[in-house]
Protein backbone atom coordinates (compact mmCIF):
# COMPACT_ATOMS: atom_id res chain seq x y z
CA UNK A 1 0.00 0.00 0.00
CA UNK A 2 1.31 3.40 -1.07
CA UNK A 3 1.75 6.27 1.69
CA UNK A 4 -1.06 8.22 -0.01
CA UNK A 5 -3.30 5.38 0.15
CA UNK A 6 -2.45 5.09 4.15
CA UNK A 7 -2.87 8.35 4.63
CA UNK A 8 -6.52 8.33 3.39
CA UNK A 9 -7.07 4.93 5.04
CA UNK A 10 -5.89 6.75 8.54
CA UNK A 11 -8.15 9.53 7.70
CA UNK A 12 -11.31 7.94 6.67
CA UNK A 13 -10.56 5.91 10.19
CA UNK A 14 -10.33 9.66 12.05
CA UNK A 15 -13.25 10.59 10.37
CA UNK A 16 -15.52 7.52 11.23
CA UNK A 17 -14.04 7.80 14.81
CA UNK A 18 -15.34 11.56 15.40
CA UNK A 19 -18.75 10.77 14.09
CA UNK A 20 -19.19 8.12 16.21
CA UNK A 21 -18.26 10.04 19.11
CA UNK A 22 -20.47 12.75 17.76
CA UNK A 23 -23.57 10.88 17.74
CA UNK A 24 -22.77 9.51 21.24
CA UNK A 25 -23.02 13.11 22.87
CA UNK A 26 -25.80 13.44 20.91
CA UNK A 27 -27.88 15.88 23.28
CA UNK A 28 -31.31 14.14 24.38
CA UNK A 29 -32.86 17.50 26.18
CA UNK A 30 -33.04 19.93 29.05
CA UNK A 31 -32.78 20.34 32.61
CA UNK A 32 -34.15 22.74 34.80
CA UNK A 33 -33.97 23.81 38.50
CA UNK A 34 -34.93 26.69 40.15
CA UNK A 35 -31.94 26.01 42.74
CA UNK A 36 -28.86 23.58 42.38
CA UNK A 37 -28.77 19.47 41.31
CA UNK A 38 -25.98 17.21 40.63
CA UNK A 39 -25.62 16.30 37.01
CA UNK A 40 -23.00 13.48 36.72
CA UNK A 41 -21.71 14.07 40.35
CA UNK A 42 -21.09 17.52 39.13
CA UNK A 43 -23.04 20.47 40.93
CA UNK A 44 -25.29 22.44 38.51
CA UNK A 45 -27.40 25.62 39.36
CA UNK A 46 -30.40 26.17 36.95
CA UNK A 47 -30.40 24.26 33.76
CA UNK A 48 -28.15 22.10 31.95
CA UNK A 49 -28.34 19.92 28.86
CA UNK A 50 -29.09 15.83 28.96
CA UNK A 51 -26.75 13.79 27.87
CA UNK A 52 -27.98 9.58 27.31
CA UNK A 53 -27.52 8.19 30.12
CA UNK A 54 -26.91 11.07 32.32
CA UNK A 55 -27.35 11.04 36.42
CA UNK A 56 -29.35 13.53 37.80
CA UNK A 57 -29.80 14.01 41.54
CA UNK A 58 -32.02 17.01 43.18
CA UNK A 59 -31.53 18.83 46.43
CA UNK A 60 -33.65 21.36 48.19
CA UNK A 61 -35.85 21.81 44.82
CA UNK A 62 -37.64 19.77 42.71
CA UNK A 63 -36.76 19.68 38.55
CA UNK A 64 -38.12 19.47 35.20
CA UNK A 65 -37.09 17.94 32.34
CA UNK A 66 -37.69 18.72 28.70
CA UNK A 67 -36.69 16.41 26.29
CA UNK A 68 -36.38 16.78 22.74
CA UNK A 69 -38.62 14.15 22.06
CA UNK A 70 -41.34 16.53 23.30
CA UNK A 71 -41.01 13.98 26.78
CA UNK A 72 -42.04 16.11 29.83
CA UNK A 73 -40.62 14.97 33.27
CA UNK A 74 -40.68 16.06 37.19
CA UNK A 75 -38.24 15.11 39.60
CA UNK A 76 -39.13 16.02 43.31
CA UNK A 77 -36.65 16.49 45.92
CA UNK A 78 -34.31 14.46 46.82
CA UNK A 79 -34.37 12.36 44.29
CA UNK A 80 -32.07 10.00 41.94
CA UNK A 81 -33.03 8.77 38.76
CA UNK A 82 -30.77 8.15 35.13
CA UNK A 83 -32.37 9.49 31.94
CA UNK A 84 -32.23 8.24 28.62
CA UNK A 85 -34.12 9.08 25.44
CA UNK A 86 -36.78 6.42 26.33
CA UNK A 87 -36.89 5.96 29.26
CA UNK A 88 -36.23 7.12 32.74
CA UNK A 89 -34.62 4.92 35.54
CA UNK A 90 -35.68 5.96 38.82
CA UNK A 91 -32.95 4.96 41.99
CA UNK A 92 -34.41 7.17 44.81
CA UNK A 93 -37.25 9.82 45.24
CA UNK A 94 -40.53 10.63 43.06
CA UNK A 95 -40.43 10.99 39.51
CA UNK A 96 -43.48 12.62 37.69
CA UNK A 97 -44.32 11.60 34.48
CA UNK A 98 -46.36 13.66 31.78
CA UNK A 99 -46.06 12.38 28.11
CA UNK A 100 -46.65 8.81 26.37
CA UNK A 101 -44.35 6.81 24.45
CA UNK A 102 -41.83 7.32 27.82
CA UNK A 103 -41.76 5.25 31.04
CA UNK A 104 -40.23 5.28 34.41
CA UNK A 105 -38.75 2.37 35.75
CA UNK A 106 -38.28 1.19 39.44
CA UNK A 107 -37.37 -1.66 40.65
CA UNK A 108 -37.37 -3.71 37.44
CA UNK A 109 -41.56 -2.10 36.62
CA UNK A 110 -42.32 -0.28 34.13
CA UNK A 111 -44.94 2.43 34.10
CA UNK A 112 -46.14 4.27 31.06
CA UNK A 113 -49.75 6.13 30.15
CA UNK A 114 -51.63 4.78 28.15
CA UNK A 115 -53.43 8.31 26.29
CA UNK A 116 -51.82 11.94 25.92
CA UNK A 117 -52.70 14.27 28.81
CA UNK A 118 -52.05 11.50 31.58
CA UNK A 119 -50.09 12.53 34.56
CA UNK A 120 -48.88 9.46 36.73
CA UNK A 121 -46.18 9.74 39.56
CA UNK A 122 -43.83 6.97 41.03
CA UNK A 123 -42.36 6.82 44.22
CA UNK A 124 -39.52 4.86 45.39
CA UNK A 125 -40.60 3.81 49.36
CA UNK A 126 -38.00 1.01 49.95
CA UNK A 127 -35.55 -1.28 47.95
CA UNK A 128 -38.48 -3.18 46.63
CA UNK A 129 -41.57 -0.85 46.99
CA UNK A 130 -42.74 0.92 44.78
CA UNK A 131 -46.19 3.19 44.72
CA UNK A 132 -47.61 4.54 41.60
CA UNK A 133 -50.39 7.10 41.84
CA UNK A 134 -52.35 8.32 38.78
CA UNK A 135 -53.21 11.93 38.69
CA UNK A 136 -55.03 12.24 35.99
CA UNK A 137 -55.91 9.63 32.67
CA UNK A 138 -54.23 5.97 33.00
CA UNK A 139 -51.83 4.28 32.91
CA UNK A 140 -50.32 0.27 32.89
CA UNK A 141 -47.50 -0.67 34.90
CA UNK A 142 -45.28 -3.71 33.77
CA UNK A 143 -43.14 -6.33 35.22
CA UNK A 144 -39.23 -6.71 34.22
CA UNK A 145 -40.30 -9.07 31.84
CA UNK A 146 -43.37 -6.94 30.59
CA UNK A 147 -46.04 -8.51 31.16
CA UNK A 148 -49.34 -6.43 32.38
CA UNK A 149 -49.62 -5.98 35.80
CA UNK A 150 -51.84 -3.34 36.63
CA UNK A 151 -54.13 -0.88 35.14
CA UNK A 152 -54.65 2.46 37.18
CA UNK A 153 -56.84 5.27 36.25
CA UNK A 154 -57.22 8.98 37.45
CA UNK A 155 -57.11 9.07 41.33
CA UNK A 156 -55.93 5.35 42.22
CA UNK A 157 -52.97 4.60 43.92
CA UNK A 158 -51.08 1.26 44.34
CA UNK A 159 -47.98 0.00 46.43
CA UNK A 160 -46.00 -2.82 44.19
CA UNK A 161 -43.25 -5.39 46.07
CA UNK A 162 -41.82 -7.70 43.41
CA UNK A 163 -41.59 -11.02 44.75
CA UNK A 164 -38.46 -12.48 44.68
CA UNK A 165 -37.31 -16.60 44.31
CA UNK A 166 -39.90 -18.77 42.95
CA UNK A 167 -42.70 -16.58 43.99
CA UNK A 168 -42.30 -15.15 40.57
CA UNK A 169 -44.83 -17.79 38.80
CA UNK A 170 -46.83 -17.64 41.67
CA UNK A 171 -50.19 -15.48 41.07
CA UNK A 172 -53.28 -14.63 43.57
CA UNK A 173 -55.92 -12.81 42.12
CA UNK A 174 -59.80 -12.08 43.30
CA UNK A 175 -62.81 -11.47 41.31
CA UNK A 176 -65.67 -13.02 39.22
CA UNK A 177 -65.45 -15.72 37.18
CA UNK A 178 -66.77 -15.34 33.63
CA UNK A 179 -66.79 -16.78 30.18
CA UNK A 180 -65.20 -15.40 27.05
CA UNK A 181 -64.69 -17.35 23.76
CA UNK A 182 -65.37 -20.53 25.50
CA UNK A 183 -62.39 -20.04 28.25
CA UNK A 184 -62.51 -18.96 31.93
CA UNK A 185 -61.29 -15.31 32.33
CA UNK A 186 -60.57 -13.48 35.93
CA UNK A 187 -60.51 -9.52 35.91
CA UNK A 188 -58.87 -8.64 38.99
CA UNK A 189 -60.60 -6.28 41.57
CA UNK A 190 -56.99 -4.79 42.69
CA UNK A 191 -55.35 -4.63 39.70
CA UNK A 192 -57.97 -3.89 36.64
CA UNK A 193 -55.86 -6.95 34.80
CA UNK A 194 -57.57 -9.72 32.83
CA UNK A 195 -56.65 -13.04 33.43
CA UNK A 196 -57.15 -16.29 31.79
CA UNK A 197 -57.72 -19.36 33.91
CA UNK A 198 -57.89 -22.71 33.67
CA UNK A 199 -57.91 -25.79 35.87
CA UNK A 200 -61.12 -28.32 37.49
CA UNK A 201 -63.91 -26.95 39.52
CA UNK A 202 -64.00 -23.79 37.30
CA UNK A 203 -67.55 -24.55 35.12
CA UNK A 204 -69.55 -24.45 38.64
CA UNK A 205 -67.96 -20.83 39.84
CA UNK A 206 -69.13 -19.02 36.48
CA UNK A 207 -70.54 -15.97 37.81
CA UNK A 208 -69.28 -16.22 41.80
CA UNK A 209 -66.11 -13.42 42.82
CA UNK A 210 -63.81 -15.48 43.76
CA UNK A 211 -60.42 -15.69 44.97
CA UNK A 212 -57.84 -17.88 42.79
CA UNK A 213 -54.23 -19.30 43.25
CA UNK A 214 -52.37 -20.44 40.43
CA UNK A 215 -49.52 -20.82 38.83
CA UNK A 216 -48.46 -18.87 35.63
CA UNK A 217 -48.59 -20.95 32.68
CA UNK A 218 -45.54 -20.69 29.89
CA UNK A 219 -48.05 -20.82 26.88
CA UNK A 220 -49.44 -17.67 25.86
CA UNK A 221 -53.19 -16.58 26.50
CA UNK A 222 -55.24 -17.10 23.76
CA UNK A 223 -58.66 -14.65 25.01
CA UNK A 224 -57.81 -11.41 23.76
CA UNK A 225 -57.05 -8.77 26.42
CA UNK A 226 -55.64 -11.35 29.05
CA UNK A 227 -52.65 -10.67 30.61
CA UNK A 228 -51.22 -14.35 31.41
CA UNK A 229 -52.54 -17.55 31.47
CA UNK A 230 -52.75 -19.41 34.85
CA UNK A 231 -53.33 -22.93 36.08
CA UNK A 232 -55.49 -22.97 39.00
CA UNK A 233 -54.44 -24.54 41.93
CA UNK A 234 -56.88 -23.67 44.07
CA UNK A 235 -60.13 -21.44 44.28
CA UNK A 236 -62.15 -20.19 47.29
CA UNK A 237 -65.72 -18.70 46.65
CA UNK A 238 -66.12 -14.98 47.99
CA UNK A 239 -69.72 -14.24 47.17
CA UNK A 240 -72.41 -16.78 45.19
CA UNK A 241 -74.14 -15.21 42.45
CA UNK A 242 -73.52 -12.41 39.79
CA UNK A 243 -75.58 -9.44 41.86
CA UNK A 244 -73.46 -9.93 45.11
CA UNK A 245 -70.19 -10.49 43.23
CA UNK A 246 -70.75 -7.14 41.26
CA UNK A 247 -71.76 -5.15 44.41
CA UNK A 248 -68.25 -6.48 46.44
CA UNK A 249 -66.04 -6.27 43.64
CA UNK A 250 -67.08 -2.55 42.88
CA UNK A 251 -65.64 -1.44 45.66
CA UNK A 252 -62.38 -2.73 44.98
CA UNK A 253 -61.95 -1.97 41.40
CA UNK A 254 -62.49 1.49 42.30
CA UNK A 255 -59.69 1.33 44.79
CA UNK A 256 -61.70 1.80 48.33
CA UNK A 257 -62.10 -1.43 49.26
CA UNK A 258 -58.24 -2.15 49.08
CA UNK A 259 -57.24 1.10 50.41
CA UNK A 260 -59.27 0.76 53.66
CA UNK A 261 -57.38 -1.95 54.29
CA UNK A 262 -53.76 -0.21 53.36
CA UNK A 263 -51.46 2.74 55.34
CA UNK A 264 -48.43 4.25 53.66
CA UNK A 265 -46.17 2.48 55.56
CA UNK A 266 -47.36 -0.62 55.19
CA UNK A 267 -50.10 -2.96 54.31
CA UNK A 268 -51.72 -4.34 57.35
CA UNK A 269 -53.60 -7.58 57.54
CA UNK A 270 -57.15 -6.70 56.15
CA UNK A 271 -55.41 -5.83 52.87
CA UNK A 272 -56.65 -6.97 49.62
CA UNK A 273 -53.39 -7.87 48.21
CA UNK A 274 -53.19 -9.41 44.23
CA UNK A 275 -49.85 -11.08 43.06
CA UNK A 276 -49.74 -10.91 39.25
CA UNK A 277 -46.90 -11.35 37.45
CA UNK A 278 -44.55 -11.94 40.27
CA UNK A 279 -45.40 -8.87 41.92
CA UNK A 280 -47.26 -8.12 45.38
CA UNK A 281 -49.86 -4.98 44.36
CA UNK A 282 -52.28 -3.50 46.93
CA UNK A 283 -53.87 0.23 47.43
CA UNK A 284 -52.47 2.48 49.62
CA UNK A 285 -53.68 5.59 51.28
CA UNK A 286 -50.45 7.40 51.10
CA UNK A 287 -51.55 10.94 49.56
CA UNK A 288 -49.21 10.50 46.58
CA UNK A 289 -52.02 11.34 43.68
CA UNK A 290 -54.19 13.82 45.40
CA UNK A 291 -50.40 16.05 46.59
CA UNK A 292 -50.41 19.08 43.95
CA UNK A 293 -46.73 19.80 44.04
CA UNK A 294 -44.03 17.43 44.19
CA UNK A 295 -41.35 18.24 47.26
CA UNK A 296 -39.51 21.21 46.38
CA UNK A 297 -41.77 22.59 44.03
CA UNK A 298 -42.16 25.93 44.62
CA UNK A 299 -44.98 28.23 43.27
CA UNK A 300 -42.95 29.79 40.11
CA UNK A 301 -41.81 26.72 37.88
CA UNK A 302 -39.03 26.94 35.98
CA UNK A 303 -39.08 27.62 32.18
CA UNK A 304 -37.78 25.21 29.69
CA UNK A 305 -38.64 27.25 26.83
CA UNK A 306 -35.29 27.53 24.20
Amino acid sequence: MSIFARRALLGLLSLCVLAACFAASTAIGLVVANGSFQLDQSSVRGSATLFDGNVIETNVSSSQLQLNNGVSLRLAAETRARVFASRLVLEKGIGQLESTKYRIEAAGLRVEADKPGATARVQLTGPNRVVVAVREGAVHVSNSDGVLIARLTSGREMLFEPQEGSATTVTKVSGILALKDGQFIVVDRVTNVTMQVQGTGLEAEVGNLVEITGTVDAAAPTVPGASQLVDVTSIKRLTRNKREAAAAAGGGAAGGGAAAGATAGGLSTGAIVAIVGGVAAAGTIGGLAAADALPGQGSSQPSTSR
